[in-house]
């Protein structure tokens, strides 16, 4: 993963920084939350105290982005405890 730098409308990544190209967000394909530990806890059903709501919580957006030229596919996440940015997927 790289860390980059996001413009938003507010809630929304409109553009960012990747290896010192600006590239225009031309579509949000899907956007969706993931929790730290999320892979530990799936239906079994144990409530574990050490557990948090916003343990390293995670928020997904998989966007459509070009500088000039061909439209590329990216994941950005958005660490929702401290703010920062990364490219998941490229």
């Amino acid at each position: 993963m790289f860390e980059l730098s996001v413009s938003t409308d507010g809630s929304t990544p409109i553009e960012f920084t990747y290896r010192g190209k600006l590239f225009r967000i031309h579509n949000v394909l899907n956007r969706w939350c993931e929790a730290g530990g999320w892979w530990n806890r799936i239906s079994d059903g144990t409530y574990r105290p050490n557990d948090l709501p916003n343990d390293n919580a995670r928020a997904i957006w998989r966007v459509e982005a070009a500088p000039i030229g061909a439209v590329t596919t990216f994941e950005l996440e958005r660490d929702e405890a401290t703010g920062k940015w990364l490219i998941r997927v490229v």
